[in-house]
């Protein structure tokens, strides 16, 4: 009989894979091309996709194991096994105990967003979860391939569940692969309704006081129902897109 770990990171793989076929199908991996999304197995291991796979195409099989400095522990040791930056997964995961899965990619309408300026205003639903809940990190655009550059993605990142690297890309973080997915779905919509909004008039539309109000009036209405939403939306996506 098989230990429930291996159950467990059997389930996971083909979780894993699941979603990164929709991120891909949702634009949030960008154009494929780069990026990971781990799961944490334990405090001394990380399940990822390496950055030659495919986002769209990849197994179960695909995915490798790394430790929290980056060494291959599970999985072929071949070109298609790079991770060059595993940092930004092992320095999140160090950082944060809540976290169970990280994704850092590409998307096009939030790296342009970030690039431009552009905060968030609460246009919609959507934009109101991220207004004044999305940090911006400006390190020059510099590959995330360091211990020391990892840590300072995880500053910028505290508490929150996202955050855009200026002329980068986005990391998300979540406590399940469920919270990931829809936030980076989310992100990116997010995203293209501001960028949309930029070419139409000129921004802000909000004053902060209308704003305040807004996000105010949310929270009063909505508290902790994030967790169940997203299970529900995870369930959505994969009805949608797989």
């Amino acid at each position: 009989m098989s230990s429930p770990a291996p159950r467990l990171e059997s389930t996971l793989r083909e979780e894993l894979v699941q979603a990164c076929m929709v991120l891909y199908a949702v634009k949030a991996a960008g154009d494929g091309l780069g990026g990971h999304l781990s799961a944490r197995l334990d405090e001394n291991r990380i399940l990822i996709k390496p950055r030659p796979v495919s986002w769209r195409g990849l197994k179960p099989e695909d995915l490798i194991v790394i430790d929290f400095n980056g060494k291959l522990v599970a999985g072929a040791a071949r070109e298609r096994s790079a991770v060059r930056e595993w940092p930004i997964h092992a320095r999140a995961y160090a950082a944060r105990p809540d976290v169970r899965c990280v994704l850092h990619a590409h998307p096009h309408a939030s790296t342009l967003m970030a690039a431009l300026g552009i905060a968030v205003e609460p246009l919609d639903q959507d934009c109101a979860a991220f207004a004044g809940k999305l940090p911006v990190l400006d390190n020059g655009a510099v590959s995330i391939a360091t211990p020391e550059l990892g840590d300072e993605v995880a500053r910028a990142l505290g508490a929150r569940g996202a955050l855009l690297l200026k002329n980068h890309g986005s990391v998300v973080t979540g406590a399940d692969i469920a919270t990931v997915c829809v936030t980076a779905y989310r992100l990116e919509k997010v995203a293209e309704t501001m960028l949309r909004a930029a070419s139409l008039t000129k921004l802000p539309l909000m004053s902060p006081e209308k704003s305040a109000a807004i996000l105010q009036a949310r929270e009063a209405v909505e508290p902790g129902a994030g967790a169940k939403m997203n299970q529900e939306r995870w369930q959505m996506m994969r009805d949608y897109f797989l």
